[in-house]
């Protein structure tokens, strides 16, 4: 049974955001993204996922559902998310997702 099918709530999400288990903290990430109606938690809990996980597929979905908050919801935290998004385009590994995510929000936010 996958996560989208699932009902969590914040506080389960919030364990399994803590999870070693990328798949566990990918599954998190993927359903607050798309069933949470809480776009300032979204991004907070992004944020910690990009600065705290090791697992650097993790740290991409992080960046993404960044870009999916600004499509989705029309609205995100500069103050919070822009000094991550600049400092990830330092990293090879990071730079295009965090790319993709300032794109999104300069489409769906900034136009």
């Amino acid at each position: 049974m996958s996560a989208t099918t699932l009902r969590y709530s914040k506080e389960e999400l919030e364990v399994m955001l803590l999870s070693d288990d990328a798949a566990v903290t990918t599954d998190a990430l993927l359903y607050l993204c798309f069933n949470i109606d809480d776009p300032g938690w979204i991004q907070l809990k992004c944020i910690e996922a990009i600065q705290n996980n090791r697992d650097e597929d993790v740290r991409g979905l992080a960046l993404t559902c960044i870009g999916h908050v600004a499509r989705m919801h029309k609205k995100i935290d500069n103050a919070l998310v822009m000094p991550v998004l600049v400092e990830m385009l330092k990293y090879r590994a990071m730079s295009g997702r965090a790319q993709d995510a300032l794109d999104d929000i300069d489409i769906f936010i900034n136009r």
